[in-house]
């Protein structure tokens, strides 16, 4: 699906850099080809595909949570890409590529860590700037790993999900102990930021929260695309307008020319933080509306991965699972008022408080690849699908996360 294919600059960096680092491949007679010699004397190179190689699968990630969530909806030819909407996943070659690019992204990343005790010495390797990187991108990948399967290749072991997570939850910790010694803030935070969502979905709320606390206002990581690579979101959804909003959420987007916004349930007042537009046009299938999206508005625009905001949401489901139901809420209503929204009034029960979180969470998280997280882990795949009574795409048997799990 990618329209820079396997020849993307990352991902010839990630061929050559991360497989050369695995010794025994460096037995050959092309006088072009990389030899362990080489790959010592390019470690920042090294780094940097192995971080670009946790990057480079997201936006079809992106794409696929979105249609598997009541997010996307397929307004394609394809029947593959019809498949995930309706919910069958089946033996899918784009979701076992993902796996399989994170799985070598993951094992590349240990290599990596080996090979600069080596070149560098325990002592500098320990305090390295690039071990710090390559500690983040390999915990980022375990959280992605965690949110996205039921099992996953790790190490060369298969682990269940929330191994996996707990697994990432340690790299981040090991990141950041680096990057503090390296001086490198940012990848203390990121790492710190990942720890906070890794700790939510082991549902170690203390832990969660105390990390969220300590992200700065503003702060963001996202996955950063090279100039050979396409935002997948903005290719299928804006120029091949292959995929788009779902029909449930159409009657909150205005038909327009220019971009607008998904309106506020709460308030009907327009949501700046859901971009999306409806020009009167079908999709690619030409017979299905065709309902885009505005956040994504160039072919290499970032993908937020951690940030300020998903951070202050942790801290609010935290609060909400010690039934301070009035300092979540506040954190929502500072969430809104940053987009002039009014807030809410304090919810008096779990459930209602749960609802709004989860209102918000679509609101900020919006193409992020949040929202089949929240289905699979609240429990709601089924509920929110079967609501739709629709026979194309059947709540019973749905999956909420890819490969053979028991559906929610």
């Amino acid at each position: 699906m990618k329209t820079s294919g396997p020849g993307s600059a990352i991902g010839a960096a990630v061929a050559v850099l991360a497989l050369v680092a695995c010794d025994g491949l460096l037995e050959v007679s092309d006088p072009n080809r990389l030899t362990s010699e080489d790959v010592d004397k390019s470690l920042a190179e090294l780094a940097n595909g192995i971080e670009g190689a946790a990057y480079e699968p997201v936006d079809e990630w992106v794409v696929f949570q979105a249609l598997l969530a009541d997010v996307y909806q397929s307004t394609d030819t394809a029947e593959a890409t019809k498949a995930i909407d309706q919910g069958d996943i089946g033996n899918s070659p784009w979701i076992s590529g993902i796996a399989n690019e994170w799985a070598r992204a993951k094992g590349a990343g240990r290599n990596a860590e080996e090979r600069f005790r080596r070149v560098l010495g325990n002592a500098e390797a320990g305090s390295s700037a690039l071990t710090a990187q390559v500690r983040l991108a390999v915990g980022l990948v375990g959280l992605y790993q965690g949110m996205t399967f039921c099992r996953s290749v790790s190490n060369g072991d298969v682990m269940t999900d929330r191994e996996v997570l707990a697994e990432a939850e340690q790299d981040f910790t090991r990141a950041m102990t680096v990057g503090q010694l390296a001086g490198r803030a940012d990848y203390v935070m990121a790492a710190q930021a990942g720890r906070a969502q890794a700790r939510a979905l082991l549902l170690e709320w203390a832990g969660a929260a105390a990390d969220a606390a300590a992200i700065p206002e503003g702060f963001s990581h996202a996955a950063v695309f090279p100039s050979t690579q396409t935002n997948e979101v903005f290719e299928l959804t804006t120029v091949q307008r292959a995929v788009g909003i779902m029909y449930p959420w159409w009657p909150t987007i205005e038909v327009k020319d220019g971009p607008g916004f998904m309106s506020d349930p709460s308030s009907g007042l327009p949501d700046t933080r859901i971009p999306v537009y409806f020009d009167g046009e079908p999709g690619l299938d030409m017979q299905t509306p065709h309902y885009g999206q505005r956040k994504y508005t160039g072919a290499r625009d970032p993908i937020p991965l951690v940030h300020y905001d998903l951070m202050r949401l942790i801290i609010a489901e935290a609060l909400l699972h010690r039934q301070d139901y009035s300092g979540a809420t506040a954190i929502l209503n500072e969430l809104r008022a940053t987009v002039g929204l009014p807030g809410y009034a304090t919810p008096t029960d779990f459930d209602g408080m749960e609802e709004i979180l989860l209102r918000e969470r679509f609101a900020e998280l919006f193409l992020e690849g949040q929202r089949l997280v929240d289905l699979h882990r609240k429990g709601l795949m089924r509920v929110v699908f079967e609501a739709l009574n629709d026979p194309e795409r059947p709540g019973a048997g749905r999956p909420s996360k890819w490969g053979n799990c028991q559906p929610s």
